[in-house]
C-alpha cells in the first residue's frame, strides 16, 4: 500500500505549474469544503433534533393531566377503554405526531392509538421525567412521566413524532452546499484559464525553445511573443545565449589549443619514461653493487676485529693478569663487541632486505642472556652516571629455546638507546611472561629510560630505516639510524611485537620513554623451584627507589628475611641494635666516599657486609681492606643469592684443547689476523705455517705433500688479492685429483666476514669443509680441531688473578681517582694517558695561537674538540669544562653564520688566556702526580 502511494506521488507533475496549482488551491479548497459541510450538517442535523423534542415536551406537557386521569378511569373502569381513545385522538391532530399510547411501570401498554398502531413501542427503563428521542422504526419516539399516588407506580405518556421533516431539512441544506462548491469551482477554473494564458503557457514555450538550443543555434533568437515579466526574462535570456556563444567559441579555440599542447607534453612524457626507466635499470644495478658492497666491507671491517678480539682472548687466558689488567681487558673486549654489533647493524638491514636472514635455535638461559646484555653496556651507563635496574619475573622458565644472538641484539639496541639519550636518571629493564602453555611462552620485555622522551612528529618514523630522533645527540654519540628498523624485523620474526610508550601520558610527572617487544620461545626447562632461604637475615639501604624495590622483590621470591632502611642514619642505628651471625648481611649502596663509608659500618658491624655500585665505581683494594664484597649493578639475582650464600664467583676453569702434533696451514693477506690466529693455535699446541696469498698457500701445501709431510687443516681467508680463497680451494682440490699418493681430503676451513645465509652453502659448494665468521673465537677454534682432526684431547686451567691496591689521592685541578677509573682502574694506563696529554700542551697552544692570527675560526673549533676529547679519558675536571665552553662559544660562530668582529676576537682572546691559565695548572699537578708515583 506504502508503495503504491508512492508511486502515485511519483506521477503527479508537482514540478509544473499545473501540479502546484492543484497542490496549492484546489486541495486545501477541497479539504476546506468537506470539513465546512460536515460540521453544516451536523449543526442542522442537531438544531432540527433539537427543534423536535421542544415540540415533543410541549404535547407531552399539555397533554400530561389528561392521561392521568385516563390512566385512573381505566385502571377503575376497563370498560372506558373506548372512551380514552377518543379522548387521546385529539392529540394525532398536532403536527408530525404518528401515535400516542399509555404504558405502565411494566411496559404494558393501556392504551394505543395512531396511522401504524401495529408497531412495537420500545421499552422504557429510565428514571428521567422526559426522555426522548428514541429510534422506532424511522421515528423519534419521547415519553414523560405522569404523577400517581403512589412512589412505586410508574406510568409514562407516549408518543412518536415523524422524522421525515429532519430529512428533507438536510437534503435541502446539502443541495445548497453542492451548488455552492459547484459554482465556487467554476469561478476557480475561470482564475486557472486566465493564470495559464497569461504565465503557464509561454513558459512552457519558452521551455520548449531551450530544449531545440544546442551549440550551433545559441546565437538565435526567441521568437515567443511575451508581455510583461516574460518578456524580460526573453530578452535575458537571449542575451545569456549570445554570450554562451562567444564563450563556446572561446572554448573551442581553447580546447584545440591545449589538445596541442597536450600532444607536445606527452611526446615529452615519454622520453621521461624511456629516462626514467635507464634510471630504474641504474638503481637495481647499483642494488645489486650496495649487496657486493656490503659482502666486502663485511670482509674489511671484521678483519681488523679479528686481530683485537683474538689478542684480547689470548691476553686473557694469561694467568698472572692483576685484577685491573683483567678488568682493563674485559672493558675493550665489551668495546670490541659493542663495535661489532654496530657493523652487525648495518650487514643485518642488507640481510633482511635480501630475504636471506634466517633465525637459528638453540637453548639458552634467559636470565642470564638479558644480564649479559645490561653487563656489557653498563660502562656506558656508569659513565653517565645512570642507574640501571633490571628485573626477571620469578614466573619466567629458567631455560628457552630461540636465537639468544638475536634477541641480545634487540634488546642491545633498546637499552643502548636509552643511554644515549638519558643525560640523567634511570633505564629500568622489565620482562614478564604474558602467555605460556606447556611447549611455549609469549615473554614481554620493555626498556623504561628517563631521557629526552619522543616527539609526536619523530614517533611516526621511530621504527625507519636510518631515521634518528635527535640530530644532535647522534652527531654526539653517533648510530647507524637502523637499530629500530632491524629490531622490529627480528621481532616480527620472532612472532612478536615492538611498540613505544610516552612515560608523560601514563604519569604527568614522568619523562622519558619506554620502548617494549614480545617474543615467543619454545620452553625447553621451566622455572626450577628455589630453596627458601628464611635463616638469612639482611638489612639493606638502596638510594635507588627501583633498584630497592627489586631487591625487596628477589629477597621475598626466597623468603628471605629483609629489612630495608630508609636512609644512611637509619641504616647506622639498625647495625647498633644488629647481632652479628653468620647468616646476616648488611647491603649498602655505593656513594661519593666509599672509604668514609666503609669505615662508618665496619665501626658497628663486623659481619658480611656487601656494596652495590657500578663495577668501575669500586675500588678492589679498599673493598678488600673493609672486606666488603662487591654487588655489581645492575643487580643480578643470581650473583645475589650467590652472594649471600657466602659463595664467591670462582673463575670458572677453562678448557684447554691438546693439540701436540698437529700442523696447520693459515692462509689471510692481513698478517695481524695471522699473528692472532697463530697466537690462539700455539695456545693449543698447535703447530702453525703461515701464508698470506693464496699462491704461498699453493706452493707450502704442493711442497709438504712431496716431503710427505701434509698439512692437518687449512684455515682460508675467502677476500684475498689476485687469487681469492675460493679460487685457492679449487685450485687444491684439481690439486688431490691429480695426485695418487693422497687418500684424504685435506681439511680447508673458511675464515671470512661475510653475513649472509647463502654464503656458508657456497663455501661448502666449491670444496670447503666448514665456515668460521670473523673474529675467530678459543671455543670455534677447539670445535673445528676436534670436528675435523683426529686429537681430542683436553685439560684443565685455571688462571690466577692478584689483587693490586690503588691509593687514594686529593682532589684539586687534577682528580686522579676519576683519572683511575677512566682508565679501567689500571693505574700504569691512567699516567700513560696523563703523559700524552701533557705532552700535547705546547703543540695545541702554539696551535691555536696561529688560528687566532689567521681567524681561522672553523679549525680552532677542530682543535679544541680535538684537546676536550683528550681530556674526557683523565680527570682534569676543569680541563674539561674550560675546553668545551671555548669550543662551544667558537662553535656559535659558525651555527650563526656571521663574520668575526672586534667584540668576538676579544673574547676569544680572553678565553684563551683563560684556557691557558688551566693548562698551566694541569700541567704542574700532573707533573706532582706523577713525580709522586
Amino acid at each position: 500500500m506504502a508503495k503504491y502511494k508512492k508511486n502515485i506521488l511519483q506521477q503527479l507533475p508537482l514540478n509544473h505549474a499545473y501540479g502546484q496549482l492543484v497542490l496549492l488551491i484546489f486541495i486545501p479548497i477541497a479539504i476546506l469544503a468537506m470539513v465546512s459541510t460536515y460540521f453544516v450538517l451536523k449543526e442542522t442535523r442537531e438544531s432540527a433534533q433539537e427543534q423536535q423534542r421542544y415540540a415533543a415536551i410541549t404535547i407531552l406537557t399539555r397533554y400530561q393531566h389528561t392521561a392521568q386521569l385516563l390512566f385512573e378511569t381505566i385502571e377503575k373502569n376497563p370498560a372506558f377503554n373506548s372512551r380514552a381513545q377518543s379522548i387521546l385522538q385529539r392529540m394525532l391532530s398536532d403536527s408530525y405526531v404518528q401515535r400516542v399510547a399509555l404504558i405502565d411501570q411494566n411496559n404494558q401498554i393501556l392504551l394505543s392509538i395512531g396511522n401504524r398502531n401495529d408497531l412495537s413501542w420500545p421499552a422504557i427503563q429510565s428514571q428521567h421525567s422526559v426522555i426522548g428521542p428514541i429510534s422506532n422504526h424511522g421515528n423519534s419516539v419521547y415519553a414523560q412521566k405522569l404523577k400517581t399516588n403512589h412512589l412505586d407506580q410508574q406510568r409514562w405518556l407516549v408518543i412518536s413524532l415523524d422524522n421525515q421533516p429532519l430529512e428533507l431539512a438536510h437534503y435541502h441544506i446539502l443541495v445548497a452546499i453542492i451548488i455552492t462548491i459547484f459554482i465556487t469551482l467554476l469561478l476557480l477554473m475561470m482564475c486557472l484559464n486566465f493564470y495559464s494564458r497569461r504565465w503557464v503557457a509561454p513558459l512552457y514555450e519558452i521551455r520548449m525553445q531551450l530544449q531545440r538550443v544546442h551549440a550551433d543555434n545559441l546565437d538565435e533568437p526567441i521568437t515567443q511573443q511575451s508581455s510583461s515579466e516574460l518578456q524580460l526574462l526573453e530578452k535575458d535570456l537571449e542575451h545569456t545565449f549570445q554570450r554562451l556563444h562567444h564563450s563556446f567559441l572561446e572554448l573551442r579555440d581553447h580546447t584545440e589549443q591545449t589538445e596541442d599542447d597536450l600532444r607536445r607534453t606527452l611526446d615529452t612524457l615519454e622520453m621521461q619514461n624511456i629516462t626514467y626507466r635507464q634510471a630504474r635499470d641504474q638503481a637495481v644495478s647499483a642494488n645489486q653493487s650496495k649487496s657486493v658492497f656490503l659482502a666486502n666491507i663485511s670482509h674489511e671491517l671484521r678483519t681488523p676485529l679479528n686481530s683485537i678480539d683474538g689478542f684480547i682472548h689470548l691476553m686473557l687466558r694469561q694467568s698472572n693478569l692483576t685484577n685491573d689488567q683483567n678488568l682493563y681487558l674485559q672493558t675493550i673486549r665489551k668495546s670490541s663487541a659493542h663495535l661489532l654489533a654496530l657493523i652487525n647493524d648495518v650487514l643485518d638491514f642488507s640481510k633482511i632486505d635480501a630475504g636471506k636472514l634466517e633465525l637459528e635455535t638453540a637453548s639458552f638461559d634467559l636470565e642470564e642472556t638479558m644480564f649479559d646484555v645490561m653487563d656489557m653496556l653498563s660502562p656506558l651507563a656508569a659513565e653517565k652516571n645512570i642507574y640501571m635496574a633490571f628485573y626477571f619475573a620469578p614466573e619466567l622458565p629458567q631455560r628457552v629455546i630461540g636465537d639468544a644472538l638475536r634477541f641480545k641484539q634487540i634488546l642491545t639496541n633498546l637499552i643502548s638507546n636509552a643511554i644515549k639519550f638519558t643525560s640523567s636518571g634511570e633505564i629500568i629493564v622489565n620482562s614478564k611472561l604474558q602467555t605460556t602453555n606447556s611447549k611455549q611462552c609469549h615473554v614481554y620485555f620493555s626498556v623504561q629510560d628517563s631521557g629526552i622522551g619522543v616527539s609526536e612528529d619523530d614517533q611516526k618514523k621511530l621504527f625507519d630505516s636510518f631515521s634518528q630522533v635527535d640530530t644532535s645527540i647522534t652527531r654526539q654519540f653517533g648510530g647507524t639510524g637502523l637499530g629500530l628498523a632491524i629490531s622490529k624485523q627480528l621481532v616480527q620474526m620472532m612472532h612478536g611485537e615492538i611498540g613505544f610508550e610516552d612515560n608523560h601520558m601514563k604519569a604527568t610527572s614522568d619523562k622519558g620513554s619506554t620502548f617494549w617487544f614480545t617474543a615467543l620461545f619454545e620452553i625447553e626447562q621451566a622455572k626450577q623451584h628455589t630453596e627458601q632461604l628464611s635463616n638469612i637475615h639482611v638489612i639493606s639501604f638502596i638510594s635507588h627507589t627501583k633498584t630497592a624495590s627489586i631487591l625487596n622483590q628477589y629477597l621475598s621470591n626466597d623468603h628471605i628475611n629483609h629489612q630495608a632502611s630508609s636512609s644512611i642514619l637509619d641504616l647506622f642505628s639498625r647495625l647498633s641494635q644488629l647481632q652479628t651471625h653468620k647468616n646476616t648481611w648488611v647491603i649498602v649502596d655505593h656513594g661519593g666516599d666509599t672509604h668514609t663509608l666503609l669505615k662508618e659500618i665496619r665501626s658497628r658491624y663486623q659481619g658480611h657486609l656487601a656494596i652495590y655500585g657500578y663495577q668501575m665505581s669500586l675500588e678492589p683494594s679498599v673493598l678488600a681492606y673493609y672486606e666488603a664484597t662487591p654487588l655489581y649493578q645492575p643487580l643480578s639475582r643470581h650473583a645475589l643469592l650467590q652472594t649471600l650464600k657466602n659463595q664467591k664467583a670462582n673463575t670458572p676453569k677453562q678448557q684447554t684443547f691438546d693439540g701436540q702434533g698437529l700442523h696447520i696451514l693459515a692462509v689471510d693477506d692481513h698478517l695481524p689476523n695471522l699473528i692472532v690466529l697463530e697466537a690462539l693455535l700455539g695456545e693449543l699446541q698447535v703447530k702453525t705455517t703461515k701464508a698470506l696469498s693464496g699462491q704461498d698457500a699453493l706452493n707450502l701445501i704442493k711442497q709438504h705433500w712431496q716431503q710427505n709431510t701434509p698439512f692437518d687443516l687449512v684455515f682460508m681467508d675467502i677476500q684475498m688479492p689476485v687469487m681469492s680463497g675460493i679460487d685457492t680451494t679449487r685450485a687444491i682440490r684439481s690439486l688431490e685429483s691429480t695426485l695418487e699418493n693422497t687418500n684424504t681430503t685435506l681439511p680447508i676451513i673458511a675464515l671470512t666476514a661475510h653475513a649472509l645465509s647463502d654464503e656458508k652453502e657456497k663455501l661448502l659448494t666449491v670444496g670447503m669443509n666448514d665456515y668460521v665468521t670473523k673474529p675467530i673465537q678459543i671455543e670455534q677454534l677447539i670445535h673445528i680441531l676436534t670436528t675435523w682432526t683426529n686429537s681430542q684431547r683436553f685439560e684443565q686451567r685455571t688462571p690466577q688473578k692478584h689483587l693490586q691496591h690503588d691509593q687514594n689521592i686529593d682532589i684539586t685541578i687534577l682528580d686522579w681517582a676519576q683519572s683511575v677509573r677512566l682508565a679501567a682502574n689500571k693505574e700504569e694506563l691512567a699516567i700513560d694517558l696523563l703523559k700524552m696529554l701533557i705532552d700535547s700542551f705546547d703543540t695545541e697552544i702554539e696551535e691555536m695561537c696561529l688560528l687566532i692570527e689567521l681567524e681561522d675560526f672553523p679549525q680552532l673549533e677542530h682543535v679544541l674538540h680535538r684537546l676536550y676529547g683528550a681530556t674526557r679519558y683523565v680527570g682534569t675536571t676543569r680541563l674539561q669544562q674550560v675546553t668545551g665552553d671555548f669550543e662551544q662559544f667558537i662553535s656559535t660562530l659558525r651555527k650563526q653564520q656571521r663574520k668575526a668582529d672586534e667584540n668576538f676576537i676579544q673574547e676569544t682572546l680572553q678565553r684563551f688566556n683563560e684556557l691557558k691559565g688551566v693548562i698551566e695548572q694541569t700541567t704542574i699537578a700532573a707533573q706532582h702526580k706523577i713525580h709522586q708515583i
